[in-house]
């Protein structure tokens, strides 16, 4: 068995790890590089770098499993080659399906005045964007094709016997995992004798991380070797709970009329946050976004029973032209929304007191405070300049210095451990580990 991992040992995101054997071939994740991290790329750049390394060793049995949807890990699944299997969670595929039609609508409305412009005025330029935009559609569609495609499994019911599948003779045995993004997995690899625990990315800080230690002490022995993802390895700040941000995010909303949260919609745990902490305020809870609107349906419809209404979400949808403004604005409200909703928001907000409204932000502070974060996305920076009032609440759903050790110590494999998704320059040495676990490291 041989492990190969063509990007990630340098740099956070971007993640493509291969184990073969003499037959049998799977990648763990397809990631697309995140912006400032890794070499920037084009989507040229990009398919030619997936089709060589798709044409170079080639087996017999071939898949790409992803450990769950965020693009750093999934971003380059429209260059797979259409003959290899694609596997992700159930929940993961929902989201991805969501967000792509969602892309593919916007690009349809934009097509549609564009071409109504051009059908009145009939300029040159105007012809080609149609024509760039139904390029750029039916990319969307058959994006959408391809997810369709995707096999799934389904998270394992607690108490319930694991279910594994086979890509020629590897094994593969999903465990559901604690992450910033609803459905994340950690991997159990078996082929040729040996076991290999991917941990994808993961944190034990979650309302869903209490099962990560126990899961791997039940599941995660006789292991050979364990990669490991080492995001926080540059910080040494220990993240706080999702419940202490929930308490911290009431205790500021008490003090404001208005609230507007900056956060992730693909985020379970931080919606489910935001929610609690509206319901001790006693403040109306809102969406602008159709995308969030369709996630945290599909949050309620797989999780809202198991987590006994934590995870149930039934905001108020609110846009432009909803009758529910005048409420919002006589009762006072806390909003979610993401950064493309900016517009929205400061209309919404325009003719309120600046001094009762909050924006609580909610996101990675990397994104306003780095430089090349806010040269490469810029809308981060903007949106939370727009406010006079601002308060950062956040924890990191990647794990802190203190769990990566514990997991390492509790899987503490045989023969090797590889850290992955961590800046350049950053080791698992870094780590206070004992000599003989930390002779196992890969440098």
């Amino acid at each position: 068995m041989n492990i190969k991992i063509h990007r990630g040992l340098e740099q956070i995101g971007g993640c493509i790890t291969e184990i073969s054997t003499e037959t049998s071939r799977v990648f763990i994740d397809m990631g697309q590089n995140l912006p400032g991290n890794g070499e920037q790329t084009t989507s040229e750049q990009d398919k030619a770098m997936v089709e060589g390394i798709f044409t170079s060793n080639p087996k017999e049995h071939e898949a790409v499993i992803y450990t769950h949807a965020h693009e750093d890990h999934v971003g380059l699944f429209n260059y797979v080659p259409n003959s290899v299997l694609q596997f992700i969670g159930e929940g993961g595929k929902e989201i991805l399906i969501a967000k792509y039609d969602l892309i593919k609508k916007g690009h349809e409305l934009e097509y549609n005045v564009v071409s109504a412009v051009s059908a009145h005025n009939g300029s040159e330029s105007q012809k080609q964007s149609c024509e760039r935009l139904a390029k750029t559609i039916d990319e969307d569609k058959e994006k959408i094709h391809r997810l369709n495609s995707f096999c799934t499994w389904q998270r394992t019911k607690p108490y319930a016997q694991p279910q594994s599948f086979e890509v020629g003779d590897i094994r593969i045995t999903p465990f559901f995992n604690c992450h910033s993004v609803y459905d994340s997995y950690m991997l159990l690899i078996e082929a040729d004798g040996k076991r290999i625990w991917h941990m994808g990315d993961y944190r034990a800080h979650g309302y869903m991380g209490k099962g990560l230690i126990p899961t791997l002490r039940r599941y995660a022995t006789d292991i050979d070797i364990l990669i490991t993802e080492g995001t926080m390895l540059s910080r040494d700040d220990e993240c706080i709970h999702e419940r202490e941000v929930s308490r911290k995010m009431a205790s500021v909303m008490d003090a404001f009329k208005y609230v507007v949260v900056l956060a992730s919609a693909t985020d379970i745990e931080r919606l489910a946050s935001i929610k609690e902490a509206a319901k001790k305020t006693r403040k109306g809870l809102y969406i602008c976004s159709g995308y969030m609107k369709q996630t945290m349906q599909i949050f309620t419809r797989h999780e809202a029973e198991a987590s006994k209404g934590l995870f149930a979400f039934h905001p108020k949808y609110v846009g432009y032209e909803n009758s529910k403004i005048h409420a919002m604005q006589k009762k006072g409200f806390v909003l979610v929304t993401g950064v493309t909703h900016q517009a929205f928001v400061e209309e919404l907000c325009k003719d309120m007191d600046p001094s009762e409204v909050l924006l609580i932000y909610s996101s990675w502070d990397g994104y306003y405070k780095d430089p090349e974060q806010v040269k490469v996305n810029p809308r981060y920076k903007m949106f939370r300049d727009a406010f006079h009032n601002v308060v950062d609440i956040h924890t990191s759903g990647h794990a802190d210095r203190k769990t990566i050790k514990q997991v390492i110590e509790t899987v503490n494999p045989k023969e090797a451990i590889i850290g992955i998704h961590k800046d350049k320059g950053q080791t698992l040495e870094s780590l206070e580990l004992g000599d003989e676990i930390k002779n196992k490291i890969i440098r």
